[in-house]
């Protein structure tokens, strides 16, 4: 089968990463690739599309990828197009193959009915940010179209007549929500690759509730790379919140894609604490248990120390006692810069009194925005982890202009965002008893959560807590 993919690239520094070089280098086996990209390619992946001689077409950053398709279908003409059995349309918001394509294609050849395929599927549900009930249909990551659909006026006509979308709901509605039905009600035969019947009654999007059971169990070479950092409130409300922790142990541990590279990547363009939050970068360590013998220097690694003082004496002795229970785990943190090459700060984790917790969440929302601006990475709302609590450990590559010194309060927030700059993470940890602590301190929540008149009592203790910072 002759097949030609047409591939959408974003990215607002211009760059076009190892992941989507990754992808494209094996799409590349099976298929021709026109890269289509809002906006300009810097100079070196400009220099690589040129030795890989990849048809490459740069547009104005506007209809995102809607915009994309329909500016290269109309550029390369119906004639060129439809030289091809198969046309994909693929967006870099997956990444992958984590395996050989050939299983898929070989698959889906062998389903001469249908007209058009996609990878996966999401499932009806209702949706007010999307435009009320939104059908079960494939989704526009990976579209394949084939036959009679390819030569159709159908088709051609679905992209001439598309009107540019605004925003990204614009984009779902428009094209993503919209594409199954449409052609399906034109007599037009599809199904997904991935088969998820089973899972309808459970997850409206499997590929993101539960993407090591597609990847390992169900064949999908692809997974979204936002599963490493989408918003994990919205995670805890659809999921145990374990999805990208255990997709990130499977991609290591059962598999050869670098996702490392892809994880650096990440950590240019995405939120240190929503990466933090989706891949639990706070790790348990035991207490009173030795570590590896080795020297700091010898392992690349400097012990930072600095004063760390609470609003109150309460506040103050807790984390005054953090900093010296945590020294009796120093052997067993050093060891996990060896176990995870990409850890560039790790720091004990804050006591959980709710003070100490409140103030650094406050101080953060005061200061974030104006810090970030300094290392030029992105933040939200929620604090990246942070040695807030007397000492880190830091990985001295992850500094190759020297550690910032830490003089006052702001520069603690410096050192991850540093190191992040520099395609490191931040962890936080801390001892088994303190994790227990932790669930229990969970569950307390959640249990209120359940009683009204227990979340108006917290409510009114948040307030409070509020008025008096």
């Amino acid at each position: 089968m002759k097949r030609l993919v047409i591939y959408f690239h974003y990215d607002a520094q211009g760059l076009l990463d190892g992941p989507c070089r990754f992808a494209i280098s094996a799409l590349r086996q099976d298929a021709d690739v026109v890269l289509v990209t809002n906006g300009t390619l810097d100079a070196e992946s400009r220099a690589w599309t040129e030795r890989e001689k990849l048809l490459l077409i740069e547009r104005e950053n506007v209809g995102f990828d809607v915009g994309a398709y329909q500016q290269a279908l109309l550029s390369l003409g119906r004639d060129a197009v439809c030289r091809y059995t198969e046309l994909i349309l693929m967006n870099y918001t997956l990444a992958g193959p984590v395996s050989p394509l050939a299983t898929m294609w070989e698959t889906m050849e062998r389903r001469e009915e249908l007209d058009f395929w996609g990878l996966t599927r999401h499932y009806a549900m209702q949706s007010r940010r999307f435009g009320g009930a939104v059908p079960e249909h494939l989704q526009s990551h990976f579209l394949a179209i084939r036959g009679k659909m390819l030569a159709s006026e159908d088709f051609w006509a679905y992209w001439q007549k598309m009107k540019l979308p605004h925003s990204y709901e614009e984009s779902v509605i428009s094209h993503e929500t919209r594409f199954t039905r449409y052609f399906a009600q034109k007599g037009y035969k599809w199904d997904s690759y991935v088969q998820t019947e089973d899972l309808k009654g459970i997850f409206i999007n499997p590929i993101m509730a539960c993407p090591k059971e597609l990847l390992a169990e169900r064949h999908c070479p692809f997974f979204k790379r936002r599963s490493f950092f989408t918003s994990y409130r919205d995670e805890l409300r659809r999921t145990d919140g374990n999805a990208a922790a255990e997709l990130y142990a499977y991609l290591r541990q059962a598999a050869s894609y670098p996702v490392d590279d892809l994880v650096r990547s990440l950590l240019r363009t995405q939120p240190l604490s929503a990466l933090a939050q989706n891949l639990h970068w706070h790790y348990v360590v035991a207490e009173h248990c030795g570590g590896r013998d080795v020297s700091l220097q010898e392992a690349g690694l400097r012990l930072v120390r600095f004063a760390v003082r609470g609003e109150d004496p309460v506040t103050d002795w807790y984390l005054r006692k953090s900093v010296q229970d945590a020294e009796k785990m120093l052997g067993q943190a050093l060891a996990l810069f060896e176990e995870n090459p990409l850890l560039g700060v790790l720091s004990p984790a804050l006591p959980l009194w709710p003070e100490a917790q409140r103030a650094a969440r406050k101080h953060w929302q005061e200061v974030g925005t104006r810090l970030a601006g300094k290392s030029s990475m992105p933040v939200n709302d929620d604090p990246p982890p942070a040695p807030l609590a007397g000492w880190a450990l830091v990985r001295m590559a992850a500094f190759p202009q020297g550690v910032p010194t830490v003089e006052q309060k702001n520069d603690l927030w410096l050192l991850p965002l540093t190191a992040q700059q520099n395609g490191y993470y931040s962890a936080t940890f801390e001892s088994a008893n303190q994790a227990a602590a932790r669930a229990g301190y969970s569950d307390v929540y959640v249990q209120a959560s359940a009683e009204p008149a227990a979340v108006a009592k917290q409510l009114g203790r948040l307030i409070k807590h509020k008025l008096k910072g």
